[in-house]
This record gives C-alpha cells, structure tokens and sequence, in this order.
C-alpha cells in the first residue's frame, strides 16, 4: 500500500492572515519570526501565538472540520509559507 501526502503551499507576508478553506493544516515554513495562531471558524483558538524561527520548519499536522472558515495568522514581524 502506497500513502502519498500532497499540500498546498501558501505565501504569507509580514503579520499576515489566510482564510483556511479546507481541514487540514500540515505545518508553516518561516522566512521570518514571529508568532503564529490558527482560529477555528467558530472562533474556538486551537493554537495561540506559537513561536516561529526564522528558517525553521514548524510542524502543525492538524485535521479538523472547524478548521474550513477559520484562520491562520501570523504576529510579532512572521511571514513564510504555510501548507495546508
């Protein structure tokens, strides 16, 4: 049996937001720090201001349907790339 994952890679720029629209979120590559939080569409925060560096790969292997409306936003000077 063969398993495959497949992300789409997402750029943010300095202290900014993406609208989630599906229910997974795989992890954020940083180009710079800062903090990261993920806000469920019924507003329910599942990860606050999580610490990035810049460089470092943040793992974030995450389902959940709350996640489809929700948002992922970046703080604190954080921009990269997100894979969701």
């Amino acid at each position: 049996m063969r398993v495959q994952e497949s992300y789409t890679p997402q750029a943010m720029g300095v202290n900014g937001t993406f609208n989630i629209t599906g229910n997974i979120i795989s992890g954020f590559l940083a180009v710079t720090a800062g903090t990261l939080t993920i806000t469920g569409r019924s507003g329910t925060v599942y990860v606050n201001a999580v610490p990035l560096t810049a460089g470092g790969y943040t793992p974030l292997p995450a389902y959940h349907p709350d996640f489809n409306g929700g948002t992922v936003t970046l703080a604190g000077g954080a921009s990269g790339t997100l894979f969701c």
